[in-house]
């Protein structure tokens, strides 16, 4: 592979968030064996970093890459809660909600750990598109990010409720208890009412 070709194929896959070794033969017109090459060189000379079976990226940004994995999915948790600034707290771990099956719940990618949550397809609402370095990347609104933390048991329920009472001026309490009622199963249905009574003792 000519140094030329190396930066032109470069350039092209910058602007792909996750790309794949399909990505690459469309780019080159080449076949697939010449693709895989062209894959193998790139990966080996650390211009390229796998983040999993067939799914490559440019980027070092886990932010880019998180919720472009899968689709449909979307950043929620700590990190989503640190987007908003709702808390001060750096999450190590970004957390994607998503409907799609993985053989691997959680891969390491630079300093970050991306953890993906299987939910019902009825459970996908509630997030928006925002643009971040040039890219679309999809995360939680901020009363859905409640919502999802509290449902999944990704943040604990004090310190739940310790960010609405910071940040209530914000917070739409009202659509986080519907977005709770409408994802809370039966089994939780007591520690949900209990959670939404403190919850609005706090609003």
């Amino acid at each position: 592979m000519v140094k030329t070709n190396k930066i032109m194929i470069l350039k092209e896959l910058q602007k792909y968030p996750v790309f794949t070794a399909k990505t690459i033969r469309d780019i080159t017109g080449k076949e697939r064996q010449y693709g895989n090459l062209i894959l193998h060189r790139l990966k080996k000379a650390g211009l390229i970093f796998k983040l999993e079976r067939d799914k490559y990226t440019v980027h070092e940004d886990s932010w880019i890459v998180a919720s472009n994995i899968l689709w449909p999915s979307y950043i929620s948790g700590w990190a989503a809660l640190q987007y908003y600034h709702l808390t001060e707290q750096l999450p190590w771990r970004i957390d994607i909600i998503t409907t799609g099956q993985k053989k691997k719940r959680e891969i390491t990618f630079g300093n970050s750990r991306i953890r993906f949550i299987k939910t019902k397809p009825e459970y996908m609402f509630g997030f928006r598109k925002e643009h971040y370095h040039g890219f679309e990347i999809f995360i939680a609104e901020k009363e859905k990010c409640i919502a999802d933390s509290f449902v999944f048991k990704k943040v604990s329920d004090e310190e739940l409720l310790d960010i609405v009472s910071k940040h209530k001026e914000e917070l739409d309490i009202r659509l986080i208890t519907k977005y709770i009622k409408k994802m809370v199963r039966r089994p939780w249905a007591k520690n949900a009412e209990y959670f939404l009574e403190r919850l609005n003792t706090h609003a």
